[in-house]
C-alpha cells in the first residue's frame, strides 16, 4: 500500500495566527501558555496538557481554559490544528516509504517499523509497576477493563486472553455503563484503564470512582504526565516512536496489545495451575469449532 498523504485546506485559519491574534485578551498566566505554543509548536503536538503546563510554569486548568478562550474545543483540538499548521504536503505516516516501493518493500519495511516502535517502548516500562500490576491483577476477584475509541479494542483483545487462563474479566462496552460498573466495582476487585493519551475525559471519570471506592487500579497509557496517572495507582507507561500527531494512536494501539500480551503470559506463569486448566477447557471448545 503506498504511503498516505494528507491534504490541508487553505480555508483552515493558521492555529498560530489565531493565538497570536488573542493575545491581548489573555491572562499573564494563560499569556505563558500562548508564549510556550507560539515558540514550540512542533513539540507541543506530541506532550500532554500538564507537561505544557509545567514547561509554561502555568497550571493545567488554565492550559485548558487557555485552548477555549483562543478558540479551540480543548488541548487536542489544539494539538490537531497544530499538526495541520506544522505538517507540510509532503509528509506521510511511514517517512521511509516511498512511492516506487514494491509491495514486499512497503511490507519489510512497515514490519520494520513497528518492531522499533515495540523496542522504543519497552524501554519505558517500569519493570517493578509491572511487577505490581501482574500481582493486583491476579490477586483480585475480578478485572474490570476500561477503554474508550480504539482503546476499547485493546480492552477487548484483553479480556480474551485474560479469561482464556481462568482469570474473571469484566469489559464493559456501552459509555454509561463503564462509568457505572466503576462506580459499583467490588473492593476486592481491581481496575485496568487504557488511554493512549491518558486525557480521556470519560476514562478519567472512572479512575475517579474506581479511587473514591479504593479500588486498585492501574493505567496502560502512552503518555508518562497526564491526569489519569495522577490518578491511578500505578501506571504502565508505554510511549513508544510515533509516525506523526495523527497516526501515533497507532503505534500506542499496537504497543498497547504487546503489553497486554505480556500482562496475560505472566499471569499466566503466576498461576500455571488455573491457566492450564483453564486454557484445556479453552482450546476443547475452541477445537469444536473447527472442521
Amino acid at each position: 500500500m503506498p504511503r498516505v498523504k494528507f491534504e490541508e485546506s487553505a480555508a483552515v485559519p493558521s492555529a498560530l495566527g489565531r493565538i497570536r491574534s488573542r493575545l491581548p485578551s489573555l491572562s499573564p498566566s494563560e499569556t505563558r501558555i500562548a508564549e510556550f505554543v507560539l515558540a514550540n509548536p512542533a513539540e507541543v503536538i506530541h506532550m500532554s496538557v500538564a507537561e505544557v503546563a509545567e514547561r509554561a510554569g502555568s497550571a493545567e486548568s488554565t492550559a485548558v481554559r487557555f485552548c477555549r478562550r483562543v478558540g479551540f474545543t480543548g488541548f487536542q483540538d489544539l494539538k490537531i490544528q497544530l499538526a495541520r499548521d506544522t505538517t507540510s504536503l509532503s509528509h506521510y505516516a511511514y517517512d521511509d516509504v516511498e512511492p516506487t516501493d514494491a509491495p514486499g518493500d512497503v511490507l519489510l519495511k512497515v514490519m520494520g517499523f513497528s518492531s522499533r516502535v515495540i523496542q522504543d517502548a519497552a524501554s519505558s516500562i517500569d519493570a517493578a509497576v509491572f511487577d505490581d500490576t501482574v500481582a493486583m491483577m491476579s490477586a483480585a476477584s475480578e478485572i474490570l477493563i476500561i477503554g474508550y475509541g480504539t482503546s476499547q479494542n485493546v480492552a477487548l483483545s484483553a479480556r480474551d486472553q485474560l479469561t482464556s487462563i481462568g482469570l474473571k474479566v469484566a469489559v464493559p462496552e456501552d459509555a454509561n455503563h463503564k462509568h457505572l460498573a466503576a462506580r459499583t466495582a467490588a473492593h476486592d476487585s481491581c481496575a485496568l484503564l487504557i488511554s493512549h493519551t491518558g486525557a480521556t475525559r470519560d476514562t478519567i471519570r472512572c479512575a475517579e470512582a474506581l479511587h473514591a471506592r479504593g479500588v486498585p487500579t492501574a493505567a496502560l497509557t502512552s503518555t508518562p504526565q497526564s491526569r489519569l496517572t495522577t490518578v491511578v495507582d500505578r501506571s504502565l507507561v508505554a510511549g513508544g516512536h510515533s509516525m506523526s500527531f495523527r497516526f501515533e494512536a497507532l503505534s500506542g494501539r499496537l504497543v498497547h496489545l504487546a503489553v497486554i500480551d505480556a500482562l496475560y503470559l505472566a499471569l499466566a506463569l503466576r498461576d500455571p495451575v488455573r491457566a492450564r486448566a483453564a486454557l484445556d477447557v479453552y482450546f476443547e471448545a475452541d477445537s469444536s469449532w473447527r472442521l
